[in-house]
């Protein structure tokens, strides 16, 4: 008798303290920002840096490989997930986009297999000739960028809320020491397939052709790009922080020619983001 009376108090007890289930509808997503990293490494050393503990620990949510390498074994390409994506990598380091700081509490990392590189420290690299012969840029394969693309839309599906122009390389959101993805990863083939950000061509003819007599001052200019997202301050001098967030904006937007000074294609192009992304 005492031990039903024992099991009987036990079970009171555990059911009153069972938690209560009620699904509130005022929440949402941690995740606000996708950043985009090559990994400057092979497979394999790209796993050891993003999984193992070193000196200067770094990971990412995932790690796409590359099929030509010759370290990884497997026959066909496999997303890997380092992460949890409830849970804070640390691939993002000092950031900025948009008006926010320190973009690891709020985002996922990929990074993909890609052994480009450059033999300076950005901040050595000032001028386009400098990047030109101390950085070896290599282009991504198709079927990584398959990866990507079901990734990215797997990962939408789970984080509804994320918005086109917060899918950035880490270039983007660390333009004084980083360039990767670099300027052969294929945003627009991206945005083609229903991923990131990128202009409509009707809008960049319409400022192209505003702008071909005269460019707005550089203080305008800069004003436009901080207000699409990037950490540049409007002094109305191309200094080297200007150099910066403008090279980074150009390995995004216009690869062809990356070096960090405003231009008419340029111009047209910030003004035509900012139409699409931020009212104008």
């Amino acid at each position: 008798m005492n031990m039903l009376r024992i099991i009987l108090v036990l079970f009171l007890v555990s059911c009153s303290n069972a938690v209560i289930n009620k699904k509130s509808e005022n929440y949402d997503s941690r995740v606000r920002y996708l950043i985009i990293h090559y990994t400057s490494e092979n497979f394999t050393e790209s796993l050891r840096l993003l999984t193992q503990r070193t000196d200067r620990p770094v990971s990412a949510h995932y790690l796409i490989p590359e099929s030509n390498d010759i370290t990884y074994s497997k026959s066909n390409l496999r997303i890997y997930q380092l992460v949890d994506e409830n849970n804070r990598a640390w691939h993002a380091g000092l950031s900025y986009w948009d008006g926010e700081r320190g973009l690891n509490d709020n985002s996922i990392g990929i990074e993909i297999v890609n052994t480009s590189g450059c033999d300076k420290s950005i901040n050595q690299l000032d001028r386009f000739e400098d990047l030109q012969t101390s950085c070896n840029f290599k282009k991504f394969n198709e079927d990584q960028i398959d990866l990507v693309v079901n990734l990215l839309r797997d990962i939408i599906e789970r984080h509804p809320d994320l918005k086109p122009n917060n899918i950035v390389g880490h270039s983007d959101i660390a333009p004084d020491r980083k360039i990767d993805p670099g300027p052969f990863f294929p945003w627009f083939k991206l945005y083609e397939r229903g991923f990131g950000a990128w202009y409509e061509a009707s809008d960049y003819e319409y400022f192209l052709n505003r702008f071909n007599n005269e460019l707005p001052s550089i203080m305008k200019l800069q004003e436009a790009l901080a207000n699409y997202g990037y950490e540049i301050e409007a002094t109305g001098v191309e200094d080297k922080q200007s150099k910066n967030a403008v090279r980074a904006f150009q390995l995004h937007f216009r690869p062809s020619k990356y070096d960090g000074l405003f231009d008419k294609e340029s111009a047209a192009i910030i003004y035509a983001l900012n139409k699409k992304y931020k009212n104008g």
